[in-house]
């Protein structure tokens, strides 16, 4: 493999053009010295090996900040690097996949018992799904994003993602603004749904995030 523009490079990575742009101004890569002549910028073999490295450590679950740590040891040198570190970091983010991994399991609990109280016949006045929801019964574990107060879904329609890895990126972006408790985001729509409490961000705010990573955004419709 010899040296590669950045679309050679996003197409043997499998990520868009702009999310190897986003990890350059987090510098988590090094973006080339532009030419002296006209020409492009040329990458790598190691800056490629680097960008595998970021996407399988996503894949995993690592963040973007746990990645730069990660980044950090393997450039350490070898002498002082010590890989009873990055076997801690791993041990953690396993932990926190057990953790997620029970939630779900708490929440197909929840749903199961739902649906095998529900007739599956009848009018929506008999549904004991309906009912439950509306008077927050059944077994559901922990409080839900339903019952937090002051909370909103913001909807918006962004540009220019192409793959998952973008998806992490926008992703990223957003759980990084205040007062955002979670989010969805899909290239395949070009949508993301991000709740948040009304008094932590705007819209407008968010879609400057998303297009501050290089992305276009625009706000769409706002439901409660």
């Amino acid at each position: 493999m010899t040296d590669m523009t950045i679309g050679k490079v996003a197409d043997v990575v499998g990520v868009g053009v702009e999310t190897i742009r986003f990890y350059e101004r987090r510098k988590l890569i090094e973006q080339p010295p532009r030419p002296r002549e006209s020409g492009y910028r040329v990458y790598s073999d190691a800056t490629v090996r680097r960008l595998h490295f970021i996407r399988r450590a996503q894949e995993l679950g690592f963040s973007l900040r746990e990645i730069a740590e990660l980044l950090a040891l393997r450039d350490a040198d070898s002498d002082h690097a010590d890989a009873s570190d990055v076997r801690r970091r791993a041990m953690t983010k396993l932990h926190d996949v057990d953790r997620k991994i029970d939630q779900l399991r708490q929440i197909r609990q929840g749903l199961a018992a739902l649906v095998d109280r529900c007739p599956g016949q009848g009018p929506l006045q008999c549904c004991s799904i309906f009912e439950a929801l509306e008077h927050n019964a059944g077994p559901a574990s922990g409080p839900t994003m339903s019952e937090e107060t002051d909370m909103q879904t913001i909807r918006l329609s962004i540009g220019g993602m192409h793959c998952g890895g973008c998806e992490e990126v926008v992703r990223h972006v957003l759980e990084q603004q205040p007062g955002v408790k979670g989010c969805s985001v899909s290239h395949e729509s070009g949508e993301a749904r991000v709740a948040v409490n009304e008094s932590g961000i705007s819209d407008e705010e968010l879609a400057e995030a998303v297009r501050s990573a290089g992305y276009s955004a625009n706000i769409m419709k706002t439901t409660e």
